[in-house]
């Protein structure tokens, strides 16, 4: 009589993909956006805070009275209270303009007293 074998062969190994067949990923590669993606982001952005403000302008159509250093008149609501905002966002603009001109001039110091030492 002949010997079975007792143990059960093993079956063959799932073969696993090498490192080969698998694309190489690269940093760079990962979601990079161009400055034209940046700048249709920032102007789909822009058209719809449009279209929010037109809209609150539109539903603020009621005449309010206006008092500004002595002067009255009569406005809408909606629109003397966009202008408000407009008249707050010049504000920021102007410090902030500040800030980055001082920024500047500091660094622009620091880089002549680097270059002076270095010498």
């Amino acid at each position: 009589m002949v010997e079975q074998p007792t143990s059960t062969p093993e079956p063959d190994p799932v073969p696993r993909p090498s490192a080969r067949t698998l694309p190489a990923k690269d940093p760079k590669d990962a979601k990079a956006s161009t400055r034209a993606a940046v700048v249709w982001a920032f102007t789909i952005v822009g058209i719809a805070v449009l279209i929010l403000l037109v809209i609150f302008m539109m539903q603020n159509q009621a005449q309010a009275t206006i008092y500004f250093l002595g002067f009255q008149g009569q406005m809408a609501l909606g629109i003397s209270m966009l202008l408000a905002a407009v008249g707050g966002a010049v504000v920021v603009a102007i410090v902030a303009a500040v800030r980055i001109i001082q920024l500047r001039s500091r660094a622009g110091a620091a880089s002549r007293r680097l270059e002076r030492h270095a010498k």
